[in-house]
């Protein structure tokens, strides 16, 4: 991974960001529409971050929550959030593509793992990894980086939705993708990594998964006040990002 989560301000900017308009209008609904019915559930958070989705995940009614991050300090802001506002939520500093001994989660998610993935070697790392947190039958639900970016001609201007993104002059595997992402007072760059979808529907397989889908993001079809809903063609016309679903066999 080419950013350092623990160093300086980091994990806080990234905690900020997920206070855009399209995360939660966009990323937030699609993400949690594909993760459906909650109630009961085991349910792991991979790559949780400072604990975003790890709490949406209790409070929509998963019966035991783990989150965990390769970050130390991520890990620190999620654990300070549960210490204000008590979920029952275990979180970890732990690597995802750590073998770990079998779990029998009913669901592994994971917001923004997959694009670290520099090749498919490590791709097939992370399928191992998490496949280990699921009991047969186990669903593993992701959001990522669109890996048809690099077929939109041209690439849109993002930044009316606080990003930017910038390519390589061509898409091979672990072509840069840069994320710069415009806060009130800074911006923060998130460098991820090209691999054609064809990568993760073989990683999946071979990593003992079958039903691999792949869901384009939705916007929440609750209208706000004064909402252009035009304003968001740019962002579902050509997603920047996709989701992808799958069982563990």
């Amino acid at each position: 991974m080419s950013i350092d989560y623990n160093q300086g301000q980091i994990a806080e900017q990234y905690k900020q960001a997920k206070e855009q308009l399209c995360r939660s209008r966009i990323e937030t609904y699609s993400f949690m529409k594909r993760i459906g019915d909650l109630r009961g559930k085991k349910v792991v958070d991979m790559a949780c971050g400072e604990g975003y989705f790890t709490r949406r995940l209790r409070q929509a009614g998963a019966a035991h929550v783990v989150g965990f991050d390769i970050s130390e300090r991520m890990i620190e802001l999620a654990r300070a959030q549960e210490k204000i506002d008590p979920l029952g939520i275990e979180y970890r500093v732990e690597d995802a593509r750590a073998l770990v001994p079998q779990q029998d989660c009913d669901l592994a998610v994971a917001a923004w793992l997959l694009v670290y993935a520099r090749d498919q070697a490590e791709l097939a790392q992370m399928c191992h990894g998490l496949a280990r947190w699921l009991k047969p039958g186990g669903r593993f639900v992701t959001v990522l980086t669109n890996p048809d970016l690099y077929s939109f001609h041209p690439l849109p201007d993002y930044r009316k939705y606080g990003f930017e993104l910038t390519l390589a002059d061509r898409a091979f595997e672990g072509a840069p993708i840069l994320w710069t992402i415009h806060l009130d007072d800074s911006s923060l760059e998130i460098e991820n990594y090209y691999l054609p979808q064809a990568a993760y529907e073989t990683a999946f397989r071979e990593a003992g998964f079958r039903d691999f889908k792949v869901y384009l993001p939705e916007l929440a079809p609750e209208p706000q006040v004064g909402d252009d809903l035009q304003y968001w063609d740019d962002f579902l016309n050509a997603p920047p990002a996709i989701l992808i679903e799958c069982v563990r066999a």
